[in-house]
């Protein structure tokens, strides 16, 4: 069955409108009579009949709402350079799809791109369009650009679980993670600089890497998250 996503979700009548509306009607085809589930992001969700279609909106009646259990019982932040161009929004939709809980955009010595606010709010909606795949009821928290000194002031006093990206000869193939909230760090494609790698040991993450080759941005965050993922 279909999910839609509704800012404000109660039971009875309700009117979903913009891009909601317009993928139900125009790409989904759906017409009066269908049967879908909406979700308000926070894990409410319920089930929905379609009353009535409009140019512009859809008129559901909902049922009764329902919280089912959540598969994100783990939960993982990963805070990653941003890649260039669609690369950026292809991480965020396969980061929601997996389950992560929360992703900070980070800016480091070698960043080639800095998304503004405007790009984060289009982010946001890829957020929500990767929940409707995924059949996750929890949107994924989504961050604005931070420098990488404040991302390590916020983990340190926190006590968090550092995990970063970036090749190193002390390396545990099979990561420890049973402590706190972990957090993944994924450096941008030059890699971390060697004073953001002193830091990194400074706050003792502990380094990952995939054997013999080095992963883009988005692959590295992908493949690493679902190793702290399953690790958890």
């Amino acid at each position: 069955m279909h999910w839609a996503w509704i800012e404000q979700l109660t039971t009875g009548e309700l009117v979903i409108d913009g891009p909601e509306a317009h993928h139900l009607l125009h790409v989904l085809r759906m017409r009066t009579g269908s049967s879908l589930v909406l979700f308000d992001g926070t894990g409410n969700v319920t089930d929905a009949v379609i009353l009535e279609t409009g140019r512009r909106d859809v008129k559901v009646l909902a049922a009764e709402i329902h919280q089912p259990q959540s598969r994100l019982k783990t939960r993982l932040t990963v805070a990653a350079a941003p890649p260039k161009g669609d690369r950026l929004r292809t991480m965020v939709e396969k980061l929601t799809e997996l389950g992560v809980h929360r992703l900070i955009l980070v800016e480091t010595e070698r960043s080639v791109t800095t998304p503004g606010e405007a790009r984060v709010e289009k982010l946001r909606a890829s957020v929500v369009a990767a929940c409707k795949q995924a059949r996750r009821p929890v949107l994924m928290e989504l961050q604005p650009l931070t420098s990488f000194n404040s991302l390590l002031h916020q983990i340190v006093p926190e006590k968090l679980t550092l995990f970063a990206a970036h090749p190193h000869k002390e390396l545990n193939p099979v990561p420890t993670c049973d402590g706190p909230e972990p957090v993944l760090l994924i450096g941008p494609e030059g890699g971390f600089t060697t004073q953001e790698v002193s830091l990194l040991h400074s706050a003792a993450a502990q380094f990952m890497a995939w054997p013999d080759t080095i992963l883009r941005t988005e692959t590295a965050a992908v493949v690493f998250a679902t190793l702290l993922l399953h690790a958890r």
